[in-house]
């Protein structure tokens, strides 16, 4: 039977959320008034039903249309609308409405913009720290094409943490994201953490897709020498018949295996399950790494 149809491993299904939730109306309806995007919708993120019974969600910001065409994916690739010059100040309003301490805010790839959106970011963090100094923030950035200048711009805003994913190996990137470089992911990452230590970096792969054991450790000795500090590691789940096919289901052992592997590596945390996204256990993994390294 072709890899596509095997059936999907109990332990990576999930509830669909349920619209008659009180949480989930609560969330829907605070989105909807601000007219905003989030992640979990847009990709079908399989944690949904978890985060919005929390009242939580990780925005989605500059729209929901991506000028690149990952093949892993689910959200929409083509030609973006403007940007909405009221959307930083609605995300913050949101937020407030939310009572929300820790926030992620993530974006679709804008390559049609000069900066790639790094102001709209900044403007974002701004606004939300206008309504309360003390929420911790942590966004998840496409790579600005590298450029250092929209970077400095990010650093500037100062989020607590910044997370951009490396996806996977080296490898794959021409099948699964052909308009992203592998090495200019690494050198976002290290330019960071270059510029302002106290930054908290993070970055994610997907499992699932043809690599090796051997080229998944390489790839953590290189994020690592670009002093990321949390790594996550999750699943891939095939959004559609459009997309990359499912290569291997891995294991409940295989994630824990991989954890110790990177905790062994150096990384001061890693989140490795099999539905563990970018922003599955943020705020609790962020704490941790703030405690066990006496950071405030």
């Amino acid at each position: 039977m072709d890899k596509d149809y095997l059936r999907l491993p109990e332990y990576l299904k999930r509830p669909i959320a349920s619209l008659d939730n009180k949480e989930n109306k609560s969330v829907r309806k605070i989105l909807s008034k601000y007219n905003l995007n989030t992640v979990c919708d847009n990709a079908r993120c399989p944690n949904k039903s978890a985060c919005y019974g929390c009242l939580t969600a990780t925005f989605l910001i500059m729209g929901k249309t991506c000028t690149r065409n990952c093949r892993f994916c689910n959200i929409t690739g083509g030609i973006p609308d403007p940007l909405n010059a009221l959307e930083p100040k609605n995300v913050a309003n949101a937020i407030k409405e939310l009572n929300l301490q820790y926030v992620v805010i993530t974006s679709v790839t804008r390559d049609d913009i000069k900066d790639g959106g790094a102001n709209h970011f900044a403007q974002t963090i701004n606004e939300i720290r206008k309504n309360s100094s003390s929420i911790e923030i942590e966004i998840l950035t496409p790579d600005f094409l590298g450029s250092k200048e929209a970077l400095d711009t990010i650093i500037k805003a100062a989020p607590e943490v910044f997370n951009h994913n490396m996806e996977t190996v080296p490898r794959l990137y021409k099948i699964a994201r052909p308009k992203a470089d592998y090495t200019r992911s690494l050198d976002v990452l290290s330019y960071i953490k270059e510029n302002n230590p106290k930054i908290i970096t993070k970055t994610g792969i997907m499992v699932g897709l043809g690599e090796t054991k051997d080229e998944i450790i390489q790839t953590m000795k290189d994020i690592l020498n670009s002093k990321v500090d949390i790594l996550t590691i999750g699943q891939y789940i095939r959004p559609s018949k459009l997309h990359l096919k499912v290569d291997k289901y891995y294991s409940i052992e295989d994630f824990k295996e991989m954890k110790q592997i990177a905790l062994d590596l150096g990384f001061k945390a890693c989140v490795s399950e099999p539905l563990a996204r970018s922003s599955y256990q943020a705020k609790e993994t962020y704490n941790n790494v703030v405690k066990i390294n006496n950071l405030k």
